[in-house]
Parts: C-alpha cells; sequence; structure tokens
C-alpha cells in the first residue's frame, strides 16, 4: 500500500474558444503545481476539473496528460463522477489501465434530491469490485441534502473492499470533527483527509491526514507553509496565513451559487496569467461585479 498522506492539489482543465481541451496550458498548469516542494500528488477529474461535463474520452485524456507530466513519486487520485454505478465502473477501470494510484467516488448531484442507503453503498461496490486500486470517498457538504453521509452510512461505506480514506469537504468544522471521531474509532488507518477550503486551519490545528484541495490550485505554497506551521504548533503564525486565505476562499467557494467555484477559480488563474482565459464547459459565466470581488481578493489575500 502506498502512503497517500499529503496535500493534492484539485486541479482544473484550461479550455480553448471551442470548448476543447487546451493541452499546452493544462500540461502547465499541471507542471507548476506538481513540482512545488510538499505537494504530495494531484486530484485529477475533481469538481473544480469538471468531472460532470467532460466526456469519458476527454477525462482519460487529462489523466493521460497527467501521468506523462507528473513528478517521479508524486501520485495522482482521478474523481469519478457518474449516476451510472456500471459506467462508473468501466472508467475507474480505464483510469486504473492509465495508471492512476487511486480513485475517488464522487456522489452523483441527483443524490442531493433524495437517496437511500442501499443505492450509496450498491454504487460503491459495483466500482470497488471491478478495479484493484485503493479508493477515497467524497463527504460532500452538510449543505448538499442526502449527497452528505449520514455517520450510519460512513461506517458500511468504510467495510467496502479497496476504499482507504475520505475527502472530507462537510465545510463545518463540528461535523468534521464529529466524522473524525466515528471513523477513527472504527480504524486507526483510515485517511482523514479535511478538503473544506474554507476551514483548513481549524480541521489540520485538530488533526488531518492531509487534503485533497482545489484552492492548492490557486496558492499551493501558501496552503502547504500554513500547514507546515500547524505541525510545527505555529499556530500565531498559520493563523496569519489563514486568514488571508479566507479572503480569497470565501469569494470563491463562500458565495452562492456554490457551482460557480470553479468559474472562480479559473478567473483567478487567469488573473495570475497562468491560463488564457476562464472559458467553462458549461454555459457557468461570471459577471462584472464578481471578476472585480475576485480581482480584490487577490490583490488584498495572497499577492
Amino acid at each position: 500500500m502506498k502512503n497517500f498522506k499529503g496535500i493534492y492539489a484539485a486541479t482544473i482543465v484550461p479550455l480553448k474558444k471551442d470548448k476543447s481541451i487546451n493541452k499546452k496550458y493544462l500540461k502547465k498548469h499541471l507542471k507548476e503545481i506538481i513540482n512545488i516542494k510538499g505537494i504530495k500528488g494531484l486530484l485529477i477529474n475533481g469538481h473544480a476539473g469538471e468531472n460532470f461535463t467532460l466526456s469519458e474520452n476527454e477525462q482519460i485524456e487529462v489523466f493521460k496528460i497527467a501521468k506523462k507530466n507528473k513528478a517521479k513519486l508524486s501520485l495522482l487520485v482521478s474523481g469519478l463522477n457518474y449516476e451510472d454505478p456500471l459506467k462508473a465502473s468501466k472508467i475507474a477501470k480505464k483510469m486504473q489501465n492509465a495508471g492512476a494510484d487511486a480513485i475517488m467516488i464522487f456522489p452523483p448531484f441527483s443524490w442531493s434530491q433524495g437517496v437511500n442507503e442501499n443505492m450509496i453503498l450498491k454504487h460503491h461496490k459495483i466500482v470497488c469490485d471491478n478495479i484493484k486500486i485503493p479508493v477515497f470517498l467524497y463527504q460532500s457538504s452538510v449543505s448538499t441534502g442526502s449527497m452528505a453521509y449520514s455517520t450510519s452510512v460512513l461506517k458500511k461505506l468504510m467495510n467496502i473492499r479497496g476504499v482507504i480514506g475520505i475527502k472530507e469537504g462537510s465545510w463545518n468544522f463540528k461535523r468534521y470533527v464529529k466524522n473524525y471521531k466515528l471513523i477513527r474509532k472504527k480504524s486507526k488507518s483510515f485517511l482523514i483527509m479535511a478538503s473544506g477550503d474554507e476551514h483548513l486551519y481549524p480541521c489540520f490545528k485538530y488533526k488531518s491526514d492531509g487534503s485533497l484541495v482545489s484552492l492548492a490550485a490557486i496558492a499551493p505554497k501558501m496552503i502547504i507553509e500554513m500547514i507546515k506551521l500547524i505541525k510545527e504548533k505555529k499556530y500565531t503564525k498559520a493563523k496569519i496565513l489563514d486568514k488571508k486565505l479566507l479572503i480569497l476562499a470565501k469569494n470563491i467557494y463562500g458565495k452562492k451559487p456554490a457551482n460557480f467555484a470553479t468559474a472562480r477559480i479559473k478567473y483567478c488563474l487567469k488573473l495570475l496569467q497562468k491560463i488564457p482565459n476562464d472559458i467553462m464547459k458549461s454555459s457557468i459565466k461570471l459577471d462584472k461585479k464578481e471578476k472585480m470581488q475576485l480581482k480584490n481578493s487577490i490583490k488584498n489575500s495572497i499577492f
């Protein structure tokens, strides 16, 4: 078993004007992050990677580009966000064959409208039974209805063969602590990755095995430094960095609609001249007011 503990950046996918993948800037984006000291690996095809709008072939192409351009010892986790578990299992197998170190199973968006325990367990089991590489769960925000797994469901998901950890994105510190205690009581080795971008400081101060976080696509060095300071118990200095990061985090993740977060990340990367545009696969587009807020966030927080 590989050591998956550490910080992973959840990456985006730069697009051309025709909405095809901009391979040149995708390679540049991936290389700039993966070569930073302290970055353990990348989460490819996560929400930030628009996994819900990219086609199967596009997702595999993105992964292959990441695999070709990754650092030697870095790890790649590929997201999986499909309503159909059979299709999800087939794509997971393709990702495994392409060299993925692990798969992360995202709860389909339809589950926010209602889902029963058996559906959730069956969905994960079908995927896990078809691959041999480790699997991460995704704990969704408390605001996403039944997409956020109950304690009963979490306990049962942990028993599925191949499941080794969770991206804990409850987006609520009290819920994070509750889930952490629940999981740790059941298993000492199960990986708990604190990944609420607005709550990294309190979660890591409490305890965490790492993070798979999209804010690291914009400010990886600051996040690594903040977590390093927390581990060294230099809380005053860590809190100073946290306050700076929060200016940006709140303008990306703390505003409605929540599904505009990736568009906001892309616009920030465009402002920093990391990508040529902020085009999305979907029709999501930021207005002038929101763009101005993000400009001010970049100016007043980290750069």
